[in-house]
């Protein structure tokens, strides 16, 4: 099996992450191999936004709590939606583009993929899409410098992995050639 298709193998969600922050070259590596991820028309719209400021991200985290828990949900007193993660990336995309989830989701993808061949975890963070638009995490993405015409697209939690998580199967029965 080629290199790819180990790191391809090997990438799975990670949720405990050293208190250590990532190399900036890693760093660097893992943003610009997210920007290389195909656009629709190549328009290259969607942003991506690495947050490295730890009261950024807990201010998030605090914000995205209290919405959810207005809307019911209850969240443990250990709730970080981003699991401590000493990185951060938003992508989000401009509302106007019809294929922003499309093409953030490949920068995301490339995201992952980047992180797992240099031995670092990631985990998808979702929280966002269904907070954004609300004022107390919106105040936040603002103050981030997210454009307030843009849709976040998802968010992708990046560090050193601290417990390593279960290798879960995948099924196999989800692929179909049809001839």
């Amino acid at each position: 099996m080629n290199e790819t298709l180990q790191t391809i193998a090997k990438r799975k969600s990670c949720r405990s992450y050293q208190n250590q922050m990532i190399k900036e070259e890693e760093l660097q590596a893992i943003l610009k191999a997210g920007i290389q991820a195909p656009s629709a028309m190549n328009r290259q719209l969607c942003e991506i936004y690495a947050i490295t400021n730890l009261a950024y991200i807990d201010e998030l985290t605090n914000a995205i709590k209290k919405v959810s828990e207005e809307r019911g949900e209850k969240k443990p007193d250990s709730y970080h939606f981003s699991y401590h993660a000493p990185v951060l990336c938003i992508v989000s995309g401009p509302e106007y583009d019809s294929r922003r989830v499309e093409d953030g989701s490949c920068i995301l993808e490339n995201i992952f993929l980047a992180a797992a061949s240099l031995n670092i975890g990631s985990c998808w963070i979702n929280q966002l899409r269904d907070t954004q638009n609300v004022d107390e995490v919106r105040n936040v993405l603002n103050k981030l410098g997210i454009p307030p015409n843009h849709q976040v697209v998802g968010c992708a939690a990046i560090g050193y992995v601290n417990q390593e998580g279960a290798t879960k199967e995948k099924k196999e029965s989800r692929i179909h050639i049809v001839r």
